[in-house]
């Protein structure tokens, strides 16, 4: 009996998966920088580089489009948020979450903007995608503080809180104070949040 050998590909599929980053990129900056209404597809292809029908044959729509970014930070963020948390709890896991997604605004900035932003927009036909993001950022802390007796509307609307002044503060550092170092505002909302 042989080995079973992997079919061989012909780099249709890398080259589908690397336009699809390209086109998410592209997407990400343009959102952050104008608005997802203010963006068109023609503009995404453009700074892309590619074909417009490129955009629509590996997304579908504009709307596809903001679901892969979202997804996209849903994944990342849960990753950081779960490598972050294991094994704490109170105030240090507290401290943890906020160094995690600061650590995610400085190193995703465009991608928050865009979440940050369309968080609000109720109205949107990825708001389940929106809520899911939410929902992945404030359970490590909701969990906790539920766990620690706190009631669950209480312990949403304190992550909310913590989640909520955390983004605010780690987008406002760089647009506005991004001589700042990392540290500097990490430590200054941990301790702000901690009084």
């Amino acid at each position: 009996m042989g080995t079973l050998t992997p079919p061989s590909t012909d780099g249709r599929v890398a080259r589908r998966e690397n336009t699809r980053e390209v086109i998410i990129d592209a997407a990400t900056d343009l959102f952050a920088a104008r608005g997802v209404t203010s963006t068109s597809i023609d503009d995404i292809a453009a700074a892309a580089g590619i074909a417009k029908g490129s955009v629509y044959y590996n997304f579908e729509s504009k709307a596809g489009l903001v679901e892969a970014i979202v997804a996209r930070n849903s994944e990342l963020m849960a990753t950081a948020l779960r490598e972050a948390t294991q094994g704490r709890t109170g105030a240090d896991l507290r401290d943890e979450v906020v160094r995690a997604l600061l650590r995610l605004v400085r190193d995703h900035a465009a991608g928050a903007r865009v979440l940050v932003t369309e968080l609000f927009r109720t109205e949107r036909s990825w708001r389940v995608s929106i809520e899911r993001w939410r929902s992945l950022a404030l359970s490590p802390l909701i969990d906790d503080m539920i766990n620690n007796g706190e009631e669950p509307a209480v312990a949403d609307i304190r992550a909310a809180a913590i989640v909520g002044a955390t983004l605010v503060t780690g987008l406002e550092w760089l647009l506005f104070h991004p001589d700042r170092s990392y540290e500097q505002v990490s430590a200054t909302v941990v301790n702000t949040l901690s009084r």
